[in-house]
């Protein structure tokens, strides 16, 4: 009987809150801006390995249906130089994660693409690319992931 009571209190008291939640809440008149869609939109990818050749990463992904994807970035893309905007940016992996790639793009073209990566290059995901394999054209300015 206790038991009952004090579920069927709090459900009241819930519906209550609830209902004066709601009677309070912002009009969109009352917001300082209007509502808008952002522009920039991501996609993660999991990265099996990422392989160093001398000018370019070529990071092997996961794609759907236990498909192995291949695509190469150039090393170039990576600026140290504060003053110029950088297409490719190196980010930390949490412990106990896989490393993953995210490709951002804005207003539907490529912006720039973040790897999110062990630090140390003696982790699994780390390799070395043959020095004849094939990087593709190191001067494009997009990333195409098919």
């Amino acid at each position: 009987m206790k038991k009952s009571f004090i579920v069927s209190a709090l459900l009241l008291a819930a519906t209550l809150f609830t209902a004066t939640a709601f009677e309070g809440g912002k009009t969109e008149a009352d917001y300082k801006y209007t509502f808008q869609e952002s522009g920039v939109y991501y996609k993660n990818y999991t990265i099996y390995r990422i392989l160093d050749h001398k000018d370019a990463y070529v990071i092997l992904y996961a794609k759907p249906h236990g498909v192995v994807g291949k695509v190469s970035i150039p090393k170039a893309w990576y600026s140290t130089n504060g003053n110029t905007k950088s297409k490719l940016t190196f980010r930390p992996m949490p412990k106990g994660m896989a490393p993953w790639m995210t490709v951002l793009s804005k207003d539907g073209t490529f912006d720039h693409v973040v790897l999110t990566a062990p630090v140390a290059r003696t982790h699994a995901a780390w390799g070395v690319a043959s020095p004849d394999v094939d990087v593709g054209d190191l001067s494009k300015e997009t990333l195409e992931i098919k």
